[in-house]
């Protein structure tokens, strides 16, 4: 089975473990790099002005998507059957609007500044990701490698 190398990108980059045992139609894995479907960018269009807010529209986007994938796992772990493929433009963009503060709309990159940097405090996406894929793996939902 062909394994795509962002998969394995996005994987060391996240320091997961070794994905060559994990299948990229489940796992959540995506096979081309986030927010390039349609909706994705009209949703960015619509919601970040600039470079710094559409990082922070990123950041909420990822945040909805751990919360997404949490509940799928919680889903499938409970005997239901559940899709476990890429959540790109499978997004609820108007939940991730929701999640926004209004406090960044209309600023600057440099007043956007130390709300990214909290951000970042945070661990951007990848500490959280790295944690909901490990819970996944404990319920049994996704791969082994995991955990």
């Amino acid at each position: 089975m062909r394994r795509p190398m962002l998969s394995l990108s996005i994987g060391v980059a996240l320091g997961l473990p070794s994905l060559a045992a994990a299948d990229e139609s489940k796992n959540f894995l995506c096979e081309r790099m986030p927010f390039l479907s349609e909706p994705a960018k009209e949703a960015m269009k619509q919601l970040a002005h600039n470079n710094g807010m559409r990082k922070i529209v990123e950041f909420y986007a990822w945040d909805w998507e751990n919360e997404e994938m949490r509940r799928i796992c919680d889903a499938g772990a409970a005997g239901e059957t559940v899709d476990t493929s890429c959540l790109e433009g499978r997004r609820d963009w108007a939940a991730i609007a929701a999640k926004i503060p209004n406090g960044p709309a209309g600023q600057s990159n440099k007043d956007l500044r130390p709300h990214m940097l909290e951000l970042g405090e945070r661990g951007y996406h990848t500490t959280e990701r790295k944690e909901v894929m490990s819970y996944c793996a404990r319920l049994g939902v996704v791969d082994h490698v995991f955990e």
